[in-house]
């Protein structure tokens, strides 16, 4: 872990109350190991003396000589960045032009603004095509001379810069012209680019892009190689596999060397990132494998078929500090993220009961997905993301788990035809997966009780209803009988996974997907299979 940087946070306002406004950003940035922060509201004693850098929102005016003060402290290495119309007011107290580069002017009416980020600027790349927010929008003829734009935002027919950064001298100055609403410094990715960018005006240096190596290009491969592809920082640098077809495949849809031995790839200099796409019997093989050769790696779900192989390639990733993540990509999915923020926002009050479902009443394929000893059977292919959704909804440890399963029907595969996993959690709540091959009739895809109201996640009529998000329903009890209301989802984000990952290996932002998170869904599925080899008996965890 790299040293604290040291900031300085000036908030002081007589229209503005920024110590209040800006709760949401501090909190954001303490909970990071990056920054030690220390606030204020002096704004007669700028403390420049014990800090890199120094971040305001400020609707005071600067005492005389501390715009030169200013101007020093960036010439000799520091960042000054400001928020809101800082830049502004502080112009009209002392002369910025040299920092600053020009003068705003404004702000415009309180609106909602549609904001662009820049995505070839590293601080900005991957914060998303278009954010809007709640906002005055200060206004300029352009941006200075040498200046990066980072934000850009349509007025009137103009575009207008919103933020923007510039070198002066040995330091960093950025202007964030967005502050004004408590709504803006709840925004994630504006929380984000204030934390990037505290980290870039201290010295920070921007990590080059990672070269993507495949192993396995099978029928997930292709969607991992655009969505590496589509996502600044990663490229796509080899692809592996042992059958000729695929590998031609792959040629003829990348620019990307292919290989027919895994040793090969792990040899390229250029492959600093491996994605594991082989059968989840072998995982483990691949995964241990790569790390050995010194290289971050992407699983695959489920993770492995067994804790015993997990707990290896936690140990190593951990001993060759390696990034070391698992491809849960349904935790993007609209319908779960509209549940999910139900859950957690008390809506529904504490939830204590779930039931879920997947299935229909169809023969299942005949790739490896329904041969048990590869695919380590029924629970392990959608039991992945169910029991990963489900671990999010219910933090607490597992105490319980108990599993049925029937083979009634569809004799030519080895999977089951039908499978139940009884979940019990420490303070009492439960929750169940049904997973069918022969369930004539379909359950709902979520039903979810709380002690104040519930969600449902109901099945779109469509011929295969799991390619489509559920529609989501939230009921809370009311005089009458209960109230219901549709919740409206969002679009779903393809690449959400990969520019988490690239986030984490250029500015060590948080993981989504950490290693010991797959393990407790691992964990779940072999308590459960050991449940069903003994018919049915509850095995005790702590999970």
């Amino acid at each position: 872990m790299s040293e604290r940087i040291p900031v300085v946070v000036l908030l002081a306002g007589t229209q503005h109350d920024y110590l209040q406004l800006a709760r949401p950003l501090l909190r954001a940035l303490e909970a990071t190991h990056h920054f030690t922060v220390e606030v204020t509201t002096d704004t007669e004693h700028l403390p420049l003396h014990n800090t890199k850098v120094l971040l305001a929102a400020s609707d005071h005016a600067l005492q005389p000589g501390q715009a030169s003060l200013l101007t020093d402290f960036v010439r000799s290495g520091g960042g000054l960045v400001l928020l809101h119309g800082t830049l502004a007011t502080w112009a009209e107290g002392g002369d910025l032009s040299e920092l600053a580069g020009w003068a705003t002017t404004g702000p415009g009416p309180l609106t909602e603004l549609v904001i662009r980020p820049d995505r070839s600027n590293p601080l900005t790349a991957r914060l998303g095509d278009e954010v809007k927010v709640h906002d005055e929008l200060y206004f300029s003829e352009g941006p200075p001379a040498g200046a990066s734009v980072l934000l850009r935002a349509s007025w009137r027919f103009t575009e207008q810069a919103v933020a923007y950064e510039r070198r002066v001298g040995d330091g960093h100055f950025v202007h964030l012209g967005l502050g004004h609403d408590r709504s803006t410094y709840e925004l994630e990715g504006f929380q984000k680019l204030v934390q990037r960018t505290l980290m870039f005006v201290a010295g920070r240096e921007v990590a080059p892009s990672v070269g993507v190596g495949l192993i396995g290009y099978g029928a997930i491969a292709q969607a991992h190689a655009a969505s590496i592809m589509a996502t600044p920082g990663l490229r796509l640098a080899g692809i592996c596999d042992v059958s000729d077809e695929r590998r031609n495949t792959a040629a003829r849809e990348w620019s990307a060397r292919t290989h027919a031995r895994v040793e090969d790839l792990l040899d390229d200099p250029e492959v600093g990132l491996v994605v594991v796409g082989t059968p989840p019997s072998i995982h483990s093989d691949a995964v241990m494998a790569a790390l050995r050769a010194g290289k971050h790696v992407v699983c695959e779900k489920p993770f492995a078929l067994r804790v015993e192989e997990v707990d290896r390639m936690i140990d190593e990733a951990a001993a060759r500090d390696l990034v070391l993540t698992v491809f849960q990509s349904r935790r993007w999915d609209p319908d779960y993220l509209a549940l999910r923020d139900v859950v957690r926002s008390g809506r529904i009050g504490e939830p204590f009961y779930m039931e879920s479902f997947i299935g229909g009443h169809e023969h299942p394929c005949d790739f490896w997905h329904s041969h048990e000893p590869i695919s380590g059977g029924t629970i392990y292919d959608w039991g992945s993301h169910y029991f990963d959704w489900i671990l999010e909804l219910f933090p607490n440890p597992v105490r319980t788990v108990s599993a049925q399963a029937h083979k009634l029907v569809w004799h030519d595969v080895t999977n089951s035809d039908q499978v139940r996993v009884d979940l019990t959690f420490a303070g009492g709540a439960q929750a169940t997966l049904l997973q069918s091959d022969i369930a004539a009739a379909r359950k709902p895809k979520w039903y979810v009780l709380g002690t104040s109201g519930a969600v449902v996640g109901d099945w779109q009529a469509e011929a295969v209803p799991a390619d489509f998000p559920a529609r989501v329903k939230v009921f809370r009890p009311t005089a009458g009988g209960s109230s219901e209301e549709l919740l409206a989802l969002a679009v779903r984000d393809d690449h959400g996974f990969y520019r988490n990952l690239a986030d984490h290996l250029a500015w060590d932002e948080a993981l989504a997907v950490t290693p010991e998170q797959a393990r407790r869904t691992v964990a779940v599925m072999e308590a459960a299979t050991h449940s069903i080899a003994r018919g049915g008996a509850q095995i005790e965890v702590s999970i």
